[in-house]
């Protein structure tokens, strides 16, 4: 029994809530507690090129736009007047010898125009009847040094014409928290032939490409000025910035923020003080950036118009976008409807943050029937082995029970008259169709539909279909209306009307006696608000 007891505390505490957080003071901080660091996770713009992408396919040097060096081998054949069939290795002074022709400079030539340059130097010698094909057979490799603010510094083998950006994913890609997408540095004999920028070829498919020769550098520079951009965007990023592009507009040529951004919140540090500020979007793209602001773009604004939707027998857009603070008799009297069809006298709403409040109040009742399960005394091992059981019945359901969504559904009619109601962003107009259909479900041997009889109770429906299971509730029924409204009522005293729907609760086992009342509770929260019976 102890054990037992001691089991259903573990699981208690892994049930029970966060405690709460103190409350933020005039700075934005809780009191006494140091600012929140960054979001995790939020990578610089442009991480995501180095995954190994650039590993997988690389240039092999015999691109036209090659420019052969010494090193490189080339075949030549010419035929005709002079036959020559070999292949020759361009050598340390740039140069390839052609037997009775002499020297031929190759170094500096580009791959494109190997054939006619050879062609011209033969033909210095033999003026007429010779023919020449040229091929670049392999390029000499190179090894270059990767360093900086990258993954792996060190030595990697390539051949002259690999782009950067292999060499950059041989090394690991730049380090996220230091190094520079935008300042990468080309060095030959501590001379800086290239200045790269990586924003260039992610925003606009530009990259310088020169071409690399041994023991040239790839250095990787120290991180510029970053702001972190959140909210309205489509993917949180760091951004670093570069002369030019330290205010808001150069950010935002970075990362568009989304169309229907309307203001931005800047956070950050102004000589030595936390600083925040609300903008305008149109102020943000002239307001200068700092190393280190967070700069969140929101959806503030409230348009004039709210979109609505229309349910049922109606003629017309299922859509309809309303002023804002239209109210429900104003807009049903603009949609056109068969009222031969239409039942208008049962109109209803369904309603998005009722929905959400209905779920809220449900599973809060899961929560403390769960409680009750797992703290559920016991006096003997045997009652402790029936109340383990119990648990695992109530855990069942309630795993169950929260995949249900309640309807949201609003009754508008008193008396018979629709109420003029103010109408909601997202509210769903149901204008139900006239029907002589009466439903029954839930504790019954057979769910059942049948035309409506004058005078017939839920009692009289119920026979109808086969009549209760062994555990219905035979007491009390939910009587679902068209109009939304619902009754809870004696099956003998119900007096049914066209439309309605008669949904037979499940009794409540005597043995669930000691949490009875909270799952009686879910119960008729779930069969209310979304129409569904659920047994234990």
């Amino acid at each position: 029994m102890q054990r037992s007891l001691i089991v259903r505390l573990i699981l208690l505490l892994a049930c029970c809530v966060a405690l709460p957080v103190p409350a933020a003071d005039a700075g934005g901080d809780p009191a006494g507690m140091p600012a929140a660091p960054p979001a995790a996770g939020v990578q610089p713009f442009g991480a995501a090129l180095f995954t190994g992408n650039f590993l997988k396919t690389r240039e092999d040097g015999l691109n036209p736009a090659y420019v052969i060096a010494p090193g490189d081998r080339v075949n030549v054949r010419t035929w005709g007047a002079i036959e020559i069939n070999d292949v020759y290795t361009v050598d340390s002074q740039g140069n390839i010898f052609l037997p009775d022709i002499g020297p031929l400079r190759l170094e500096g030539v580009r791959n494109g125009e190997l054939t006619p340059t050879v062609k011209a130097h033969v033909r210095k010698v033999y003026t007429s009847n010779v023919e020449v094909y040229t091929n670049l057979v392999s390029a000499q490799p190179v090894a270059v040094f990767v360093t900086g603010l990258v993954n792996k510094p060190g030595r990697y083998d390539g051949v002259p014409s690999d782009s950067i950006l292999f060499f950059l994913d041989l090394a690991g890609g730049i380090d996220p928290a230091l190094g520079s997408y935008r300042n990468i540095d080309i060095l030959r004999k501590d001379k800086t032939i290239a200045t790269i920028d990586l924003y260039e070829f992610l925003l606009q498919g530009r990259i310088a490409i020169p071409q690399l020769q041994d023991n040239d550098t790839v250095l990787v520079r120290h991180r510029g000025p970053v702001v972190e951009l959140a909210g309205n965007v489509a993917r949180p990023a760091l951004v670093e910035l570069k002369d030019g592009a330290a205010t808001g507009a150069g950010v935002l040529e970075i990362i568009p923020q989304a169309a229907q951004a309307t203001e931005v919140t800047l956070v950050g540090m102004r000589d030595g003080q936390p600083f925040n500020q609300t903008l305008s979007l149109a102020d943000f793209r002239t307001s200068p950036l700092h190393d280190g602001d967070t700069v969140t773009l929101r959806d503030d604004g409230r348009a004039d118009t709210i979109l609505v939707n229309i349910e049922g027998e109606h003629e017309g857009p299922s859509v309809l976008s309303i002023r804002r603070g239209a109210r429900l008799v104003d807009v049903l009297d603009h949609i056109a409807v068969n009222r031969a069809l239409a039942n208008t006298d049962a109109i209803y709403l369904r309603r998005v943050s009722v929905a959400r409040s209905q779920k809220d109040a449900i599973n809060d009742s899961l929560f403390r029937l769960e409680r009750s399960s797992l703290l559920a005394l016991s006096g003997s091992s045997n009652e402790a082995a029936i109340r383990t059981q119990e648990a695992k019945l109530v855990e069942t359901f309630a795993e169950r029970a929260r995949l249900i969504d309640p309807l949201g559904r609003v009754v508008t009619t008193q008396d018979g008259v629709q109420q003029n109601i103010l109408l909601e962003p997202d509210d769903t107009i149901v204008i139900p169709t006239r029907t002589q259909i009466v439903k029954v479900a839930g504790e019954v041997l057979m769910m059942h539909a049948a035309t409506w009889r004058e005078g017939w109770t839920a009692e009289d429906y119920i026979r109808l279909a086969g009549n209760y299971t062994e555990r219905a509730d035979t007491a009390k029924v939910i009587v679902h209306h068209p109009n939304a409204a619902v009754d809870i009522v004696s099956p003998g005293d119900a007096r049914i009307g066209p439309g309605d729907e008669i949904l037979v609760l499940p009794k409540v086992d005597k043995k669930y006696r000691q949490f009875g009342i909270d799952l009686l509770d879910i119960v008729y929260k779930i069969a209310i608000s979304a129409k569904v019976a659920l047994n234990l």
